[in-house]
C-alpha cells in the first residue's frame, strides 16, 4: 500500500492542519500527472467523504516538508490568507548546510527575486523582496542545523537566500549542485495571531534536526 504523503495535525470546523511529506506537490501543476497527485486533491477528498469543503491557503515547495494549514470556509480562508499577506504569520523552518557555522550566526538577509520563465527563481532587481531571517541552530554529523524565520513567501526564498549567502543547503540540486537523497529544510511551525475564527493558533510539529526550536512567541 502506498504511504499517504501527510499526517493530520490538528482539525476543527475551521481549519485542518497537515504535515506535508517531502517530494509531494502542494497543489497540481501544468504537469498533467500532478492533476490529482498533489496535497490540495487528497485533503479535498478527504473532506469529500465528510461532507465538508476544503480550501487552500499557502504552498510549500515540492522538495521541501513541513507545516500546512488549510481553511474549511471561506470566511477562514480569507482571515489566514490575509495574516499571509500581511505578514502576521510567524513561518519558522529547520535546514542543514554542509559549512560549519559559527555559533553567534545570526542574519536577516533581504534581496530582490523573480521567477523566469522556466519557472527559475533567482536575484533579479526588478522582482519581490524577499526577507529571510537565519539563526545558528547546532551542529549535527553531516552539517550544521540552523533555525530559519521567512518574514515573505517567495517560491524558493529560503534555498536561493542560504545559495546566495555561499551556504550548502544539503539536498538541494537545483542551487547548491547537492545530490543528497532528501533535500534538508522543514517547515516546523505556523503562528498566526489568535482570532475568533481560530480555537488553535499555533500549528507546529517537533523539529527534525535543531535540537532547540528556539521560539517563544505569544501571540
Amino acid at each position: 500500500m502506498k504511504k499517504c504523503p501527510y499526517q493530520i495535525l490538528y482539525e476543527d470546523e475551521n481549519v485542518l492542519s497537515v504535515y506535508k511529506e517531502r517530494n509531494v506537490f502542494s497543489v497540481a501543476t501544468e504537469d498533467i500527472k500532478t492533476r490529482y497527485q498533489n496535497l490540495f486533491s487528497y485533503l479535498k477528498s478527504y473532506a469529500k467523504r465528510k461532507g465538508e469543503n476544503i480550501y487552500l491557503v499557502h504552498r510549500l515547495d515540492y522538495e521541501t516538508s513541513g507545516v500546512m494549514v488549510f481553511a474549511k470556509n471561506q470566511e477562514t480562508q480569507r482571515y489566514l490568507k490575509d495574516c499571509f499577506e500581511n505578514r502576521s504569520v510567524i513561518r519558522l523552518y529547520e535546514a542543514v548546510v554542509k559549512e560549519n557555522v559559527k555559533e553567534d550566526y545570526h542574519i536577516l538577509f533581504s534581496q530582490m527575486i523573480k521567477e523566469n520563465a522556466s519557472y527559475h527563481v533567482k536575484e533579479d532587481e526588478k522582482g519581490k523582496e524577499a526577507i529571510t531571517e537565519i539563526y545558528y541552530g547546532n551542529k549535527i554529523q553531516i552539517g550544521t542545523a540552523l533555525r530559519i524565520q521567512i518574514h515573505t513567501g517567495r517560491k524558493n526564498q529560503i534555498r536561493l537566500a542560504l545559495h546566495s549567502l555561499s551556504l550548502t543547503l544539503i539536498g538541494d540540486k537545483r542551487y547548491a549542485k547537492d545530490t543528497a537523497k532528501r533535500m534538508y529544510l522543514n517547515s516546523y511551525a505556523l503562528i498566526f495571531p489568535k482570532s475568533d475564527l481560530l480555537k488553535e493558533s499555533r500549528f507546529i510539529t517537533p523539529c527534525l534536526w535543531l535540537i532547540d526550536p528556539m521560539f517563544d512567541y505569544n501571540n
